[in-house]
């Protein structure tokens, strides 16, 4: 909760709470009080990622943001920010409606569940095959030692429940019969391999309102319906249309999951996880991951800092003014630019947070990772400072420069070396160092209006040294090894120093 939320108001909405306190929330109490909530803590952040596309949807619904007209879309939405709140009446009314389609345990329709499975399935799996860190298939052991048939607290049960829908693997699954199909292959979920950035407000409502995704003119077919909201389950054989947003924010899925409860309904017992889809899911374009116009969109990778990315955040109405070609952003950051000033005063705090799963399309996961950038974006939008939004390309770009050029500066010195091998083993780990180590300098050198480019390229020497130290003093690399220092420091391609 916040620290600044009024007790009066938040004794109102969610009785015996504390500002400042972390509480557990049901899905209807997350959005009454959202204006009252820092933010989520989700340990997984596949979990996180996908509660917030979850939170996303129902803010849609109950923000009455769904609707097809741009003008009627952003007439709403600037009334939605306005009003500072979800509206509790229409938070109850939805929740009302659907109240037993959001029951994880319901015998006939349970909560992002398809009941099938317990008939259409082998036998059921242990609790632990729900919780992907814990030790399966080919994932490291050391993810989580955690036994498989250690039962799942309810609470927990829904992060992944929802992470197995955007982020399961390929591979193998419950062999599951559905029509003339019987088959236990399944195919990786949409979001696997990928890192979405999604807003973060100083309030949950501002970071979910912000996360709205705006009508896209895409028009699939049939009603844009979230699974608890369909009359039939879904077609295992047939994947229907996307739609927006609804579709795409909760009805993507190549995988099915069913829960077996313990007694009393406080933890899973058991599960059975299965291929959701026969074919590939029909195209689309999440509103959270950075797209390409080739190659399709950003794979996760942990070892990429964050203010690598923050050029682009800033230039999101116009990447090419920061040399960033052939990329595609979350919808949400243009929109965000294009608010107007004074509403842009009121959000100056809004950061970007970072969620990614560095892991391979089969069941291998490698490293978890969140992050948040330390600044938030209005101050540095071009069209609210253009010299800021100048500083941070240009640092961005000092940095890049100074690491392509140390990588290529060691591989140099080792191909001289060992001629015959491909690889590099000084690049990567060398690489890695300089950005952890430029992390810190760059988002103090862009919070100064007066700063200058941090001197990125002698701290590229610093880590060649150390790195080619051992090989300078052999008689085998003491020549390769100066003479790439020498290349570095005096660069013939023309290039300025950082």
């Amino acid at each position: 909760m916040r620290e600044d939320a009024p007790l009066g108001e938040l004794e109102k909405v969610l009785p015996g709470a504390q500002p400042g306190e972390r509480v557990w929330l049901g899905l209807r109490s997350a959005l009454s009080a959202a204006h009252l909530i820092v933010d989520l803590e989700v340990a997984n952040p596949a979990a996180e990622s996908m509660l917030r596309r979850l939170l996303t949807g129902l803010a849609v619904r109950v923000g009455g943001l769904d609707v097809t007209g741009r003008e009627d879309w952003e007439e709403r939405f600037d009334a939605l920010l306005t009003g500072g709140r979800f509206d509790p009446g229409a938070v109850d009314a939805y929740f009302d409606r659907w109240l037993q389609r959001f029951d994880l345990f319901d015998g006939r329709r349970p909560f992002m569940q398809d009941p099938r499975l317990a008939e259409e399935c082998s036998k059921q799996a242990p609790p632990g095959r729900l919780v992907i860190p814990r030790p399966s298939g080919a994932n490291q052991p050391w993810l989580d030692r955690t036994p498989q048939g250690e039962p799942v607290p309810a609470g927990e049960a829904l992060g992944w429940l929802l992470a197995w829908r955007g982020y399961g693997p390929s591979g193998l699954g419950a062999q599951r019969r559905h029509a003339s199909v019987n088959s236990k292959n399944m195919k990786a979920a949409p979001l696997r391999a990928l890192v979405s950035f999604h807003p973060l407000g100083e309030s949950l409502f501002a970071s979910l309102v912000l996360s709205c995704p705006p009508p896209s003119g895409f028009e699939g077919a049939g009603a844009d319906l979230a699974p608890w909201e369909r009359d039939d389950l879904e077609d295992p054989l047939a994947p229907a249309a996307v739609s927006d947003p609804m579709g795409l924010l909760t009805g993507r899925s190549t995988h099915h999951v069913l829960l077996a409860p313990s007694v009393d309904g406080s933890a899973v017992t058991g599960c059975w996880v299965a291929w959701g889809s026969r074919v590939d899911l029909p195209a689309a374009r999440d509103p959270f991951v950075i797209d390409r116009a080739k190659g399709g969109p950003v794979r996760a990778s942990w070892r990429r800092q964050l203010l690598r990315d923050f050029d682009a955040f800033v230039h999101a109405r116009d990447p090419a003014a920061a040399g960033i070609k052939g990329q595609i952003l979350p919808v949400w950051l243009s929109v965000f630019a294009d608010l107007p000033p004074d509403v842009l005063e009121v959000l100056a705090g809004v950061r970007v947070r970072a969620l990614g799963c560095h892991q391979e399309k089969q069941d291998r996961d490698e490293h978890w990772y969140a992050a948040t950038t330390p600044a938030s974006i209005a101050p540095f939008l071009p069209s609210r400072h253009p010299q800021r939004a100048a500083r941070v390309a240009r640092t961005r770009l000092a940095a890049e420069l100074a690491a392509a050029d140390m990588a290529k500066v060691l591989r140099s010195a080792w191909k001289e070396m060992a001629p015959g091998d491909k690889g590099c083993a000084w690049a990567d780990a060398a690489t890695s160092e300089f950005w952890d180590r430029a992390d810190p300098l760059f988002w103090s050198a862009i919070a100064q209006d007066e700063a200058e480019v941090p001197q990125f390229r002698g701290l590229g020497l610093e880590i060649f040294d150390s790195t080619t130290r051992e090989a300078a003093a052999s008689p085998q690399g003491l020549l390769p090894v100066a003479r790439a220092r020498s290349s570095f420091t005096h660069p013939r391609s023309g290039r300025k120093k950082s």
